[in-house]
């Protein structure tokens, strides 16, 4: 009688071992990359993402205020100067306690932040690597309590893209407090054509993959 064998996981990694030679080290390294993509975009991950912002958006909500007009004109100008000011160190320094409530959540889309000490310490490393910063804001839109502003980012970092230019677009959901400060900053940006495909190796790896869906 003959009997059919179902191949082990084992012989898949000797088959992925056999062709890597061929493949030299380009294809090695392309590989990982590819390998890391699929990984970081599995479902798990991004409903953990997901779940993380509607938790935090049901904490925070409940402490977001209705602004009046002009309280409400304070805070828009005071998160969106300081959005366009984060390219400076000296800058953060001052405002972030203007701008960020103590208690205060911001999600990047790279990694989630609590209170406002861990969000200045996110900022200033970001503003330390960074050779040149702007951003425009292209529009603002309110739902309830929250506002949605729309950005226009064109940054330049020495790791990234042989340090020229990189322009990227994204819209972040801000709440604030009854006194204006932000409770909640959850960015929705493309961080993968605005940061990972100008990294030697992954961004490669990236524009492969795209190009083939």
């Amino acid at each position: 009688m003959n009997h059919k064998t179902t191949p082990s996981s084992g012989s898949g990694s000797s088959k992925i071992m056999a062709i890597l030679p061929w493949l030299g080290w380009v294809g090695f390294l392309l590989s990982i990359s590819v390998f890391t993509i699929a990984g970081c975009s599995t479902p798990k991950k991004m409903n953990e993402q997901a779940i993380t912002y509607k938790e935090q958006l049901s904490k925070h909500q409940i402490k977001s205020a209705k602004l009046s007009d002009k309280l409400e004109k304070q805070a828009l100008d005071n998160f969106t100067n300081f959005l366009q000011g984060i390219g400076s160190e000296q800058f953060i320094e001052k405002e972030i306690a203007n701008t960020f409530a103590e208690d205060s959540y911001l999600n990047d889309t790279l990694k989630s932040l609590h209170g406002r000490e861990e969000i200045k310490k996110h900022f200033l490393k970001t503003a330390h690597t960074m050779t040149s910063y702007k951003l425009e804001i292209d529009d603002i839109a309110q739902s309830g309590n929250g506002y949605y502003v729309r950005w226009t980012m064109i940054y330049a970092a020495p790791k990234l893209a042989s340090g020229k230019p990189i322009e990227s677009i994204g819209v972040t959901h801000v709440l604030f407090n009854s006194k204006g400060k932000v409770l909640l900053h959850q960015d929705f940006w493309d961080s993968t054509s605005g940061l990972f495909e100008h990294i030697s190796v992954i961004g490669g790896g990236i524009r492969f993959v795209k190009k083939r869906l």
